[in-house]
């Protein structure tokens, strides 16, 4: 779903494309709906584009705040899961939930994984084992499998979803709502490195650095993170933006549901 922004009273406004007004008809109607409330003639003609856009989307708009962090606390994945750092970032958010979880607890009891690795599906199922050093990773399919077995388990109404494919603007939106968000990137955000030995189910080769960690805040310019590699802290805002539409848009929240 493609976003527009725009800067606004201190905060930025994130609006749906498919709700936009626009062209010559659009325009035409902010002037005739809203017109009457503004004096034409101090209205600059490049504004009016603005307000067509604007007309009809009160509901949708998303409003950012700035700024936005959360008081999120880190776990080191090593030295017990070298490769686990899908599911010691689920246990990070867990505990700032509120829920009493180990990483190794989550990685033993309720990872899906398979053996060998070159046979499993990322989307199902861990690549090998997370305690191994010689194993790989897993997508957003395999991490909500885990946390929603985990809350199942303890009776929560809380529940792992896949927001995959969502705009970097929406994980903004979860952080200032309270909620860290899961995201797919590479290690310390460098270029991505690919394994050629084996290829995937769907033909593609895996990554030899793909990495997990968790958004908690952002800026006008920094978005801060909780990894459980302890490599990185901070990261500019284009250069997640970057890393994260690079690796696939992966991304889980853990929410309260009703």
């Amino acid at each position: 779903m493609l976003l527009a922004a725009l800067s606004a009273c201190g905060a930025t406004a994130v609006i749906p494309a498919e709700n936009q007004a626009t062209g010559e008809t659009a325009v035409a109607a902010s002037r005739s709906q809203i017109g009457s409330m503004l004096p034409e003639g101090d209205v600059p003609e490049d504004v009016w584009p603005v307000l067509a856009m604007l007309q009809g989307t009160a509901e949708t708009a998303v409003w950012l705040p700035f700024e936005a962090q959360l008081e999120v606390e880190n776990i080191d994945q090593n030295p017990e899961l070298p490769n686990g750092c899908e599911i010691t970032s689920a246990a990070i958010v867990l505990n700032y939930l509120g829920f009493d979880v180990d990483k190794v607890t989550l990685a033993e009891e309720y990872l899906p994984r398979y053996v060998p690795y070159w046979d499993a599906d990322p989307n199902v199922e861990f690549m090998g084992n997370p305690e191994d050093e010689l194993a790989f990773y897993c997508l957003p399919g395999a991490v909500v499998t885990a946390v929603n077995d985990y809350l199942e388990d303890v009776g929560s109404s809380y529940t792992a979803l896949d927001i995959s494919g969502a705009p970097v603007e929406e994980l903004y939106q979860w952080v200032a709502n309270g909620t860290p968000v899961l995201v797919w990137t590479t290690r310390a955000f460098s270029d991505p490195l690919y394994n050629y030995t084996f290829q995937l189910p769907n033909g593609s080769w895996p990554y030899s650095n793909s990495h997990c960690l968790v958004l908690t805040g952002y800026d006008d310019e920094t978005c801060y993170l909780a990894d459980p590699m302890l490599e990185v802290e901070t990261v500019s805002r284009d250069r997640f933006a970057e890393c994260y539409l690079e690796r696939g848009q992966y991304a889980v929240v853990i929410a309260q549901t009703e």
